[in-house]
């Protein structure tokens, strides 16, 4: 499948449980994902130039986006690329642990995206650790952003969540495939967050994904889809 010229493939990876959550109600992160979906996690950030989260992702999980193995990321300097992928956060209001594991890691570059009505002394913190991007008003231009990821040289981009962001960017069409890790496990709650929260879509806006593959270890089940 070919991408637009003016923006990253854009990859969706997340494991959910059979009910079609990532978490408990309360945000408490499951413990389900096995050795083998860390290892799959591991070949898929390999893979992008830059990791994708939103500032709801970051406050629940607080540690850098990295690869952990050594042998994926030689292969990554050998090729040319950088030793770990660029990580994103986006945070309109800068409501983010400016002082915790994410930003003090320092293995990985990182890029705060955030918006003219985000403090002043947050973005000066946050500068200390990460490049700062500021957009005029009060929400992120996702379209924008890919433009900008794009012209920097990510030319694929992996998606983290949350819901919220993965939402907005399924909203504006911009996820080309997904990967999903279906753990054999029941969450439950109406209010416990899924892959894609936000606020839904009509049926006539429902979008379309390909199964491209199937495997099974365990009792596990590793999806692929791209975009029909």
């Amino acid at each position: 499948m070919s991408r637009p010229l003016d923006r990253p493939r854009c990859f969706l990876n997340v494991a959910v449980s059979l009910d079609g959550k990532i978490a408990s109600a309360a945000r408490e992160l499951p413990t389900f994902p096995s050795d083998e979906d860390r290892r799959m996690m591991d070949r898929i950030r390999a893979r992008a130039d830059a990791v994708l989260i939103g500032a709801s992702t970051l406050r629940a999980a607080d540690f850098p986006l990295r690869i952990r193995s050594a042998a994926l990321r030689r292969r990554r300097v050998a090729s040319g690329k950088s030793e770990q992928p660029l990580n994103v956060v986006l945070s309109a209001s800068l409501g983010i642990p400016l002082n915790g594991r994410f930003f003090s890691d320092p293995g990985t570059r990182r890029l705060v995206v955030t918006t003219a009505g985000s403090p002043v002394r947050k973005r000066e913190a946050a500068r200390r650790s990460s490049e700062v991007l500021v957009w005029k008003g009060k929400q992120i231009d996702l379209r924008r952003l890919m433009r900008e990821l794009n012209r920097r040289g990510v030319r694929e981009l992996l998606l983290e969540g949350g819901g919220r962001t993965n939402f907005e960017f399924f909203r504006q069409r911009l996820v080309d495939e997904i990967y999903v890790t279906l753990c054999p496990w029941v969450i439950g709650g109406a209010a416990s967050p899924t892959p894609v929260d936000g606020a839904g879509f009509r049926p006539r806006e429902f979008q379309q994904f390909s199964p491209t593959r199937v495997r099974r270890v365990g009792g596990e089940f590793f999806l692929h889809y791209t975009r029909a």
